[in-house]
């Protein structure tokens, strides 16, 4: 089965463009185009640019529809004062770039074509094309909302044809001058911000230009998000049409359908797909069910720690106390207190950093220690108790630490792997310019090691893989490989892990597809009461005695509505009350009226769905190996999908180094795991959490000896 990525595969026709446009560069010696009005001024009246273009460095580049004097616009702009620090000249473009030409090319010749689609007048149904300073944003119809805050979604191709949408947050400025007001946020963190208007006839923002003068500052907008809130959306909703087209995959299906309808005399463009042949790892381990952890557990100390000594404190304890309880074969093994204990895994109660600055009280937060294994929860935080997913993360951490106090693999049966050798994962601690080991023998023990330039013993070995890392961190900008990893096998064979910037795709066609005919209105003739109850009546026409009753009910509820028209919302809840979402009534009703009247009831979540509508999105697979290098990609489990995905998934790189084997597919079940994201797999090894975890206790070690704690 094929899986599609973001890369796009794009074929340009050249002519086309160059019969319908004329093409400018503008370059800057000093500074680059960051917020720079001046793009948005060649958008307006006076210049009329079909669109503009800036990236990143100091090029920008600008469209305009042909029959254009170039040399006369050229002349024009070069003496617009407001254009003095820059250097304009004809562009022309081309399929790749080439140093005898001033040109457009590749990448930056698509972003262009697609930023013109905020040129059309035209209003678009949801969404409404802006081309703002250079980048293309879609903003969502505000119709019905009151506008404070906008959510627009910025699309770019990267220079390596990436499609990307990333939700940038606009507000209101009176907004955040009242944030200013009160100190929340600096005055000069929006001084140089560019203000952005709404214009109301079409949707659309756009920048505010000295010659608009200081129109109300309600109806002001700048590029800022809001404090502890990120801007973000699903990476895919199928809940409704409306949740998926403001999902990002749907906002890039809207694009790819844009390029397909507005842009197709200039370019053909579609998603590339990825190699069908791959391993597949099944995420099914599910450490964190109740049973499993009470084996982990069995027999060990959890002590609640209150610090904070308030009514609220005490109450979380009792809540804390419940929530856990369940995870513990006796509860004998649960205790609280204002101390921490040897030997328990220690539960601290504790304010947040905020509250001890501002009462100049000592820090209540401390480090686990191998005498004490610590994890701490926040007062402040407790609305999100009780929450299943919290408490299980609460456990996890602890076991985790439990697990690096006793360097020994509890968590995880090592003897899995079938590892008759000792493996390594290595990762490069930038603040203390050391590279952290964890060596984990067969049986699952393992010991951390660190190595730095001063080490005269290790010193060799430190300048061999600090080369190997550095040379990775060093070319990220230019391979946008962004090192998480080193693994060593005991022969000496080292892979390095790198997470891209290419995601996978699912299959959005069918799937908006399948969205549409849920959300579509019941079919003229199957509309009202009567008209359903018929229905009813014919597909359990020869029903079994145990379902009459159920199905009775139902079909006499629907002839009392009669000739009364009914939602289609409304008839599928009044299924599921009578049948029962789950049961097999249910199931055989749904399926005769898609098969017998091509109505769609639900969105099909049977597992051969899944696989067919999502195969990109769950699961490990492992795919495009060479001698010395392979993908990789992490999903979601098959059962947690349920009506969206929060992220999407990123490939991931293994490059063998040194002229060694690749090794890398030997641990692929080292992230079939739930422990590190609750609930959800890893997408890299999960001893790395580890050598997190432990830099951090090696950290605040530091730091604590360093204040003579």
């Amino acid at each position: 089965m094929s899986i599609q990525t973001n890369k796009l595969k794009i074929n340009f026709n050249i002519d086309a463009i160059e019969r319908d446009f004329a093409f400018i560069r503008l370059k800057r010696e000093q500074k680059n185009y960051f917020g720079a009005h001046q793009l948005d001024r060649l958008l307006g009246e006076e210049y009329q640019a079909t669109s503009v273009m800036w990236q990143y460095s100091s090029f920008a580049y600008a469209m305009f529809k042909r029959p254009v004097n170039t040399y006369e616009l050229i002349s024009k702009i070069r003496a617009d004062d407001d254009f003095s620090d820059d250097a304009v000249v004809e562009a022309v473009p081309r399929t790749y770039w080439t140093e005898a030409d001033v040109c457009i090319s590749e990448a930056w010749l698509a972003q262009i074509l697609l930023n013109s689609l905020a040129s059309s007048r035209s209003r678009y149904r949801q969404f409404h094309y802006c081309n703002l300073t250079g980048a293309l944003l879609i903003v969502p119809d505000l119709n019905s909302k009151d506008g404070d805050i906008i959510d627009a979604a910025k699309v770019v191709i990267n220079r390596d044809y990436l499609l990307n949408v990333q939700i940038i947050r606009h507000r209101k400025l009176i907004s955040v001058q009242n944030e200013i007001k009160t100190g929340k946020i600096a005055s000069e963190s929006i001084n140089k911000t560019p203000r952005y208007i709404l214009n109301d006839g079409t949707g659309t923002l756009r920048r505010l230009l000295p010659r608009d003068g200081e129109p109300d500052a309600k109806k002001i907008y700048v590029q800022r998000g809001i404090q502890g809130k990120k801007a973000n959306r699903n990476f895919l909703d199928f809940s409704s049409l409306e949740r998926y087209e403001e999902s990002r995959a749907g906002i890039m299906h809207y694009v790819l359908d844009s390029f397909r309808e507005h842009l197709s005399d200039y370019m053909s463009v579609a998603l590339s797909p990825i190699e069908t042949l791959r391993a597949v790892e099944k995420l099914t381990e599910t450490i964190l069910k109740i049973p499993n952890v009470q084996s982990k557990l069995d027999g060990q100390m959890i002590h609640i720690v209150d610090r904070v000594n308030s009514e609220d404190s005490n109450n979380l304890v009792q809540n804390l106390k419940e929530a856990i309880s369940p995870y513990l074969s006796n509860n004998k093994f649960l205790t609280n207190g204002n101390q921490d204990k040897h030997n328990s895994l220690n539960l601290r109660i504790i304010h947040e950093a905020d509250y001890y600055q501002e009462k100049g009280e000592t820090d209540e937060h401390l480090a686990s220690s191998p005498d004490f294994r610590r994890q701490h929860v926040t007062i402040e935080s407790t609305e999100a108790f009780p929450n299943n997913a919290v408490v299980k993360t609460i456990v996890k951490e602890l076991l985790i630490k439990r697990d690096i106090g006793e360097s020994n693999l509890r968590l995880f049966d090592w003897s899995k792997l079938n590892a008759n050798r000792k493996w390594t994962f290595a990762i490069n601690d930038d603040k203390s310019k050391r590279i952290v080991f964890m060596d984990i023998s067969p049986d699952g023990h393992f010991e951390f090691r660190k190595l730095d330039g001063n080490d005269l013993f290790g010193h060799g070995e430190y300048q061999d893989y600090v080369e190997i890392i550095n040379e990775a961190k060093n070319k990220e900008f230019k391979t946008h490989l962004f090192l998480e990893g080193l693994i060593i096998s005991e022969d000496g064979d080292k892979n390095l892990i790198f997470r891209t910037e290419e995601i996978t795709i699912p299959d959005l066609t069918n799937i908006k597809k399948l969205i549409a005919e849920k959300d579509a209105k019941l079919p003229e003739g199957k509309q009202i009461g009567s008209e359903l109850a018929l229905i009813v009546e014919q597909c359990f026409a020869k029903a079994f005695e145990t379902e009459n009753y159920k199905v009775n009910l139902l079909i006499e509820e629907l002839r009392k509505i009669g000739a009364q028209e009914l939602l289609k919302e409304d008839f599928r809840k009044m299924l599921n009350t009578n049948l029962g979402s789950t049961s097999k009534a249910a199931a055989k009703l749904r399926n005769y009226l898609l098969e017998n009247h091509s109505v769609r009831l639900i969105f099909p979540k049977d597992n051969q769905s899944k696989d067919a509508l999502f195969d990109s999105s769950i699961n490990i697979n492992y795919f495009g190996e060479t001698d010395s290098e392979a993908y990789y990609f992490v999903g979601d489990r098959r059962e947690n999908v349920q009506f969206s995905f929060k992220d999407a998934c990123h490939l991931r790189k293994v490059v063998a180094v040194d002229g060694t084997k690749l090794i890398f597919k030997e641990l692929l079940r080292t992230m079939n795991v739930d422990f590190v994201r609750t609930g959800q797999s890893t997408v890299v090894p999960f001893p790395f959490k580890y050598l997190r975890e432990y830099m951090k206790f090696e950290e605040n070690k530091e730091n604590r000896e360093n204040r003579g704690i």
